[in-house]
């Protein structure tokens, strides 16, 4: 799962064993805002993996793992709704780090480097 056309909606990306993998684009009505986060460890793992993220009441961990034979690594997916304002981004890295990037714009996507 990804959102692999940049557009703020999960796709996905299915497959089955002897067959071609499938892209299942969200074509879905972009109804709400969106945030998503892209972690670059410098202390902890290169990926940010284990570091949680807080945007609004949301709260989100990196990982790769997705379910059972299954991954996910394009960033945390953040569904904001209404909200178009600048958002506040915490993030608690593995290393015990806790950063604060303030005044986000929301509808895109953002890449923060581990301080």
């Amino acid at each position: 799962m990804a959102d692999f056309n940049g557009d703020g909606r999960l796709d996905f990306v299915v497959l089955t064993l002897g067959a071609p993998a499938e892209l299942w684009e969200n074509e879905s009505r972009p109804d709400g805002h969106w945030l998503i986060v892209r972690l670059v460890g410098t202390k902890t793992n290169r990926d940010g993996i284990g570091a949680r993220v807080l945007v609004g009441g949301q709260v989100r961990t990196m990982t790769t793992a997705m379910g059972y034979a299954s991954s996910s690594h394009a960033g945390l997916h953040f569904g904001l709704g209404a909200v178009s304002a600048p958002v506040r981004v915490e993030i608690q890295w593995p290393s015990g780090t806790r950063q604060v990037v303030e005044d986000v714009n929301v509808n895109q996507v953002i890449e923060v480097k581990e301080k």
